[in-house]
């Protein structure tokens, strides 16, 4: 449990150190806007497509605990070298994406194999109260990753962003490192799970999730989402920094307060979907992120981008929480490594497509104020039409199989070694379809 504790505190450090600012990084290395904001996106996709040899890799290595803490190991590596490339000031943007692809693609490949294995360490007679006290302590820490925001603004007023930026990836690594050596301590109750794990294919995923009428609804909509949502998450970023002249310790603010609004929402979301359902939530969120990113026409004003960003926060809690309960609740223990990688790759296209809209608009428009209100106008129309497709969902005949009495207690942002996701920026880009963690509902 020591061990998990660290791992949850070194894993959530790395994702507010590094994962957060990808996007800033590459505008300080010279990348364009575009550029930049595709950085979001299309490694996700890269790293998605790579992950799909990890149930065969884990049934060769035979032990999910070796496949772990392996790849947290390469994605410390991923950052280190980031960390040399901004030293040396070398970031052209096929190396800036080579090494993001090798970060999500080490992450992406821990996932799976890790929300399978880590339940199996926790007595469940403890669990509830293990895993709530391991939440304390990682969002404690990724609120500690998240100021690194205070250094690239010293780098930036003293003309040293690129070396900010490698002292903060150099801490990412470190972090990184830790969680992998941490990993490889652990124990493995169960190792016939890596030997049992089912490939990939078409019939699994249909046997598994497909073969239900309304879960086909639900995923088609899920993705629909993902979809509109990234036509614009990919530039939030740009956005912030370029054309509405953001600080960094501003933009690690908007951050925070996307953040904090999850902490304080995820709770009570979770008693509303135990009292009434995971559709009552699930209609909260998917209205709620319908206008959020165009309200950010509105005004430029920092204050108000705040609140719109608690907002967001809010919204997105009701969302994940909602799918995070319907679809995991139909995926049994054994079979989630091969689901979960197929459907990673899934959305993970859909990230993409997204993102590669919300680039064409601004190739159109020419990258600008007005390139980007069409771009932020087109997500919330996108939005509103899935809502048509959510009112065929009826959410409300799912019945909920597993208890998620834990599941409950844990609805702080949880993160897991193979589980590592923030939200890119202030505006979530919906790549997760649940709050870390996952594995813990068992």
């Amino acid at each position: 449990m020591r061990l998990l504790q660290t791992d949850g505190a070194a894993a959530a450090l790395t994702i507010g150190l590094a994962e957060a600012y990808f996007v800033a990084f590459a505008l300080a290395a010279g990348l364009s806007q575009v550029e930049a904001g595709l950085i979001a996106t299309v490694p996700v996709l890269a790293g998605a497509l790579i992950h799909g040899m990890t149930p065969w890799g884990v049934r060769l290595v035979k032990s999910l605990r070796a496949w772990v803490s392996f790849f947290a190991g390469l994605q410390a590596a991923a950052l280190l070298a980031l960390s040399i490339c901004a030293w040396r000031g070398v970031a052209s943007m096929p190396l800036v994406y080579l090494l993001v692809s090798l970060y999500w693609a080490a992450g992406f490949c821990t996932a799976p194999p890790w929300q399978t294995w880590v339940p199996t360490l926790i007595p469940r007679l403890i669990s509830t109260h293990f895993w709530t006290s391991r939440n304390r302590t990682v969002q404690a820490f990724l609120a500690v990753g998240l100021l690194s925001g205070i250094v690239l603004e010293w780098g930036r007023q003293t003309g040293l962003v690129l070396l900010a930026f490698s002292m903060v990836f150099l801490a990412a690594a470190l972090a990184r490192a830790t969680s992998a050596w941490v990993l490889s301590r652990h124990s493995e109750p169960k190792p016939e799970l890596a030997v049992t794990t089912e490939p990939p294919s078409l019939r699994v995923l249909r046997r598994d999730l497909l073969s239900d009428r309304s879960v086909r609804a639900l995923l088609i909509y899920m993705l629909a989402v993902v979809l509109a949502s990234n036509v614009s998450a990919a530039f939030i970023t740009p956005w912030f920094l370029n054309e509405l002249s953001f600080s960094y310790t501003q933009l690690m603010c908007a951050f925070a307060v996307t953040f904090a609004a999850k902490v304080i929402t995820l709770p009570g979301v979770g008693r509303l979907a135990k009292r009434y359902g995971p559709g009552v939530p699930l209609w909260l969120g998917a209205i709620g992120i319908i206008p959020t990113t165009t309200l950010f026409l509105v005004s430029n004003s920092f204050w108000w981008v705040l609140v719109l960003q608690f907002w967001v926060g809010m919204a997105w809690a009701c969302w994940e929480t909602a799918t995070f309960l319907l679809v995991f609740d139909v995926i049994p223990s054994e079979r989630r490594t091969s689901v979960m990688t197929i459907y990673n790759i899934v959305q993970s296209s859909a990230v993409v497509g997204g993102s590669l809209i919300g680039a064409t608009i601004l190739g159109c428009m020419d990258v600008g104020r007005q390139g980007f209100a069409m771009v932020f106008v087109a997500t919330g129309v996108m939005r509103l039409m899935t809502v048509f497709l959510l009112a065929g969902v009826e959410p409300r005949r799912f019945k909920l199989h597993q208890t998620f009495d834990l599941y409950l207690h844990t609805l702080g942002i949880g993160v897991g070694s193979g589980a590592i996701d923030l939200p890119q920026v202030a505006e979530h880009s919906s790549r997760s379809i649940a709050p870390t963690n996952p594995g813990t509902v068992e």
